[in-house]
């Protein structure tokens, strides 16, 4: 009942948004995401015995998402990022031996986490970029729903035990065919305009990739010893549970756009 509750008040909220909100309240949006995906990236480092500078990557975050919403100063956030975490370094560590550990494990869960949920802004920027976004959730909730149902069915091959027990081949294939299907549903329900076998691609790929960040941010779990990345969402888990599929695809996505149509 939680996790159906969390539902009807957190979808509608977030297609309302994308579909009747300005891009700035978009913007909002995905930084209430990051912000909040950084927070549980922080405590999952901890539970593994890693450093990470919390506030001084929180307002990095923030700078990201900015670049993210002008689309450019790219190269002057990487700036940024080295020279405010090696001085976050040099204020709280001073010390010589494993002087490149917090400021490593901090970049990498800047680009995790607000790297790739920036996606979302670049995409906002496309033109039927509601359509675009709404194409993204089928492949990646259609394929998600049909990995778990035909895992439970059929699943007899464990895919990756070391990281994700609960997964198997015959999900992941299962997967892949949801988010297929989601792609071809997409594409007559409200993208006719885009060639069938551009949306074919998109859905093989953004479910593979997709999958793949579900077994990264797994991995990160299984490392930190937890179930959850964090408990903000009732009934769900925390942000990055929720999203990890598709901080992976929305990359994707995007730049699939980008070059090929």
């Amino acid at each position: 009942m939680q996790r159906i509750a969390s539902a009807l008040v957190l979808v509608p909220l977030v297609l309302g948004i994308i579909q009747y909100g300005s891009p700035e309240l978009f913007v909002v949006l995905v930084l209430a995401a990051v912000l909040g995906g950084w927070r549980e990236y922080v405590e999952l480092s901890r539970n593994m015995g890693f450093q990470v500078y919390s506030w001084v990557g929180a307002a990095l975050c923030v700078l990201l998402v900015i670049c993210f919403y002008f689309n450019d100063y790219f190269s002057l956030w990487v700036l940024t990022s080295l020279t405010a975490l090696f001085v976050a370094w040099y204020v709280k560590e001073n010390q010589i031996s494993g002087a490149l550990d917090p400021v490593a494990y901090s970049f990498l869960g800047l680009i995790y986490v607000a790297g790739l949920m920036g996606s979302f802004i670049l995409l906002r920027h496309q033109e039927q970029a509601n359509l675009w976004l709404y194409f993204l959730f089928m492949i990646i909730w259609i394929g998600d729903t049909a990995a778990y149902f035909v895992g439970k069915i059929l699943g007899r091959t464990r895919l990756v035990p070391e990281i994700s027990p609960g997964k198997t081949v015959e999900g992941a294939i299962g997967g892949l065919i949801g988010s297929l299907g989601a792609g071809l549903l997409a594409r007559y329900w409200f993208l006719p305009e885009i060639p069938l076998t551009h949306c074919l691609i998109m859905a093989f790929l953004c479910g593979t990739i997709g999958q793949i960040g579900d077994l990264v941010e797994s991995l990160l779990k299984r490392s930190a010893g937890v179930k959850d990345s964090g408990s903000v969402i009732p009934g769900h888990g925390g942000i990055l549970d929720r999203l990890d599929s598709l901080m992976f695809a929305g990359p994707a996505l995007y730049w699939y756009h980008r070059f090929f149509l």
